[in-house]
């Protein structure tokens, strides 16, 4: 990771410019706090702090306060710039006739155009949600008395079918929808539309120049195998849209994310290699610029104007002008200038997570990278101590956002950054040559992109080598209180010298070999002679039953591969003699490729008609057996035999849902004091199988109960009743918005047995056969 514009890293004794780093840190503040006040709000703050900024002036002339003055002047007069574009922004949204639309929640049909590629939602298979996403700004709108009227304010498009995912930005488009409130002031409605895009227009020839660009780079990539197939234009222009979600979750896991996410250091290389070739044929400073400038403008175009992005243009920007004006170096003041100007141009940006964690490395970069590699330098060679001391200044800097997003921090981070570190130069730039060779001679492309292929499938390697080391992440507080702790403890270390910094350094190393002897040595989960354990995998079921040591069947995998993997993990889980696909929907089949991470599969079994293509594939490429399952089957495995309730052979419901496999697992009793178990496996049915399969005996009296449809409202009463559980494990996620579980429904599981416990509430649930019967512990859910 590197700071884009910025050069070679300065040395020791360069003096950094911090004289704009407190008016942006004051600016973004400002900003921060009035996203969401009304304008008036706004502009009266404008007011006061530009009267405090005026009042300030007088102090100016006072030798002992001037530049104390000075500073605060500045800082004063650029939030009371922030406030004010706060206002007129916020003032034109609620003006425009789509925000009162969106009061009332009116349909309405209006004409768009796209700023941004749409992006896929999460879950977009739990049926109402929208699958994607799509950020745009309005050209018109229509009043319900159908008259027309003219309005240009931003909207956010949620949208269905897989016409919108080729829309590129610029594109003028024609929609119908219902308008909602946005939940921010600076968008005026969230548009809910019907249908296809509509009457579609051309973009503009810069945005077809680069979707032709994208669109080459994708083209040559198909000759590589996958995930490098779609590793390489995530990694080059940030297109994810060949990027599977098993790769996606290796990177999160090692804290090489920002790699997917195109950013400074990719600038940095192109700007670079650029500045080199002109260096090299000896043109001028101003041609230099020139072809820089042009450099950083097509970059935008391909790499589309997201925060990290827009930050590292602006710097490359002021970087170009530095270079012309002959003062080439530039550092913090360069880095609190871009924050300057994009939040008075971007308000929005305050509140970006993304934008956020661009500025923080650069700054991490330029402030700690310098004097840690001098000084390493002295013990280490400089090509180590350098690429070591930017990937961990990165880290330090970024770690107490980071770890609100994670809930932990990942210490395997560094040395994958590390050793990923040069072959990420040799994929952009061979991306970049892959990519114009693709406009001009793609038969030349699909043979070259193996150059950058072969550095992409390097950084997958290293990323999957992180993943798998054990513990590679502590868990953290992601709330306030743990960032403030995580950043107190940092400065701490920064800060302090001598014996008082090596006494912090002593107490966190010495918590930290303790809470992993304490983890290795004496776990306190899973429970001992566990034998079945709900996953807290968020809105989704992932159930897991114990056959022998390291070994279990799983049933379902959540939504998302890095919340099963987790828990697997937890549970020393390393091979899974069968995985139950109860049916295909996302929140279900999701997150099969974090089952396979680092597991060896037998088999896996699915109901009829079973319609993921992503878990599929994911199950083929690690050779397990599919194969699909009807009522009065028999599957065994260890001591569990697991007996296939529903659906019927001819079953020809088209909801997946009522076609869930349902399964009856029952273990045996080896040795007697610890007690058999038998464990209904309802998937997601809901009343009509449930009414057909009350005349099973199989589901009189069981152990335990996985509820059906994570306790949804669509329950036959009479089928709990006949079950008479005496646990029951509801798989449901914190805060969901289908009301799961509903209160009538758990009222009725809890009448049924005090032994009801829940994902959201409990975390992980295990239950532990006795003689006496199943006993519960609970892992408590992570704190979030």
């Amino acid at each position: 990771m590197t700071a884009a514009g910025s050069g070679p890293l300065p040395g020791a004794g360069v003096r950094l410019d911090v004289s704009l780093a407190v008016p942006a840190v004051g600016l973004w503040l400002t900003v921060l706090a009035l996203l969401h006040a009304a304008p008036r709000t706004a502009f009266l703050t404008a007011a006061v702090l530009g009267t405090a900024a005026w009042a300030g002036l007088l102090l100016l002339r006072h030798p002992r306060w001037g530049t104390v003055a000075a500073l605060c002047g500045a800082t004063l007069v650029c939030a009371a710039g922030g406030a004010v574009a706060v206002a007129g922004r916020t003032a034109a949204v609620a003006a425009s006739p789509m925000a009162e639309l969106a009061a009332a929640q009116q349909f309405t049909e209006a004409s768009v155009v796209l700023a941004l590629d749409p992006r896929p939602r999460e879950n977009p298979a739990v049926p109402g949600r929208a699958e994607f996403v799509v950020t745009a700004h309005t050209e018109w709108v229509t009043l319900p008395d159908g008259t027309r009227v003219r309005s240009r304010v931003p909207v956010v498009l949620l949208v269905h079918g897989e016409q919108w995912r080729h829309l590129v930005p610029s594109q003028p488009v024609r929609v119908a929808g219902t308008a909602v409130p946005a939940g921010t002031r600076l968008d005026a409605a969230l548009l809910l539309v019907r249908g296809p895009p509509r009457h579609v227009g051309p973009p503009s020839a810069a945005h077809a120049w680069a979707d032709r660009v994208r669109g080459g780079l994708r083209r040559a990539c198909a000759v590589l195998p996958q995930p490098e197939r779609g590793l390489l234009p995530a990694l080059v222009v940030g297109d994810t849209s060949l990027l599977d979600a098993e790769t996606a979750e290796i990177f999160r896991a090692t804290g090489m994310t920002h790699l997917l996410t195109v950013s400074g250091a990719n600038l940095a290389v192109m700007t670079g290699a650029v500045l080199a070739v002109t260096r090299w044929l000896r043109l001028p400073v101003w041609a230099s610029a020139l072809t820089g400038a042009a450099t950083i403008a097509g970059f935008v175009l391909l790499a589309r104007p997201e925060p990290s992005v827009l930050r590292a243009a602006f710097m490359g920007a002021v970087a170009l002008v530095s270079l012309v004006v002959g003062r080439p170096r530039i550092g913090v003041a360069a880095l609190a200038a871009a924050v300057i100007g994009l939040l008075l141009f971007h308000p929005a940006l305050a509140a970006s997570f993304g934008f956020a964690l661009s500025v923080l490395a650069t700054g991490g970069i330029m402030v700690l990278a310098p004097p840690w590699r001098d000084a390493w330098a002295r013990r280490v060679p400089a090509w180590l101590a350098e690429p070591v001391a930017v990937t961990l200044a990165a880290q330090v800097a970024c770690a107490p956002l980071l770890v609100v997003l994670s809930a932990e921090v990942s210490w395997v981070s560094v040395p994958t950054n590390v050793a990923a570190g040069p072959f990420v130069p040799v994929a952009t730039v061979g991306g970049f040559v892959v990519a114009a060779l693709g406009l001009v001679a793609p038969p030349a492309a699909q043979v070259a992109v193996w150059v950058p292929g072969v550095a992409v499938a390097w950084i997958h390697r290293i990323a999957e080598w992180g993943a798998r080391v054990p513990h590679g992440a502590v868990p953290w507080r992601s709330d306030v209180v743990g960032a403030l702790l995580l950043a107190v403890l940092l400065a701490a270390l920064l800060v302090l010298r001598g014996w008082a910094r090596r006494v912090v350094a002593a107490g966190i190393a010495a918590s930290a070999v303790a809470a992993l002897a304490l983890a290795c040595l004496a776990p306190s989960w899973p429970p001992p002679r566990w034998a079945v354990v709900a996953c807290d995998v968020g809105q989704g079921d992932a159930l897991v039953l114990a056959v022998d040591r390291g070994e279990a069947v799983v049933v379902d995998t959540g939504p998302r591969p890095g919340a099963v993997d987790r828990c697997l993990d937890r549970l020393r889980v390393r091979r899974v003699a069968l995985l139950v696909l109860t049916h295909h929907d996302l929140d279900h089949a999701g997150g099969t490729s974090g089952v396979l991470r680092g597991r060896t599969v037998a088999e896996a079994v699915v109901p009829p008609g079973f319609d993921a293509p992503d878990a599929a594939a994911a199950l083929e490429r690690a050779g397990a057996r599919l194969r699909t399952v009807h009522a009065g089957e028999e599957l065994a495995v260890g001591r569990w035999r697991l007996s296939v309730l529903w659906p019927p052979a001819d079953f020809a419901g088209g909801d997946a849902n009522e076609g869930s496999v349902v399964v009856l697992a029952h273990r045996s009793a080896a040795p007697p004091a610890e007690g058999g178990l038998s464990v209904l496996l309802t998937g997601d049915i809901e009343e009509s199988a449930q009414r057909a399969l009350l005349t099973h005996p199989g589901i009189r009296g069981v152990d335990v109960l996985k509820t059906p449809h994570h306790g949804a409202g669509t329950q036959e009463a009479v089928f709990l009743e006949a079950t008479r559980p005496r646990v029951t494990l509801t798989s449901v996620g914190a805060g969901n918005p289908y009301g799961h579980p509903a209160a009538d429904t758990w009222a009725q599981l809890t009448a049924l047995t005090s032994a009801s416990y829940r994902t959201d509430q409990h975390g992980d649930v295990a239950v532990v056969p006795t003689g006496d019967g199943p006993v519960v512990y609970w892992r408590g859910p992570d704190v979030r």
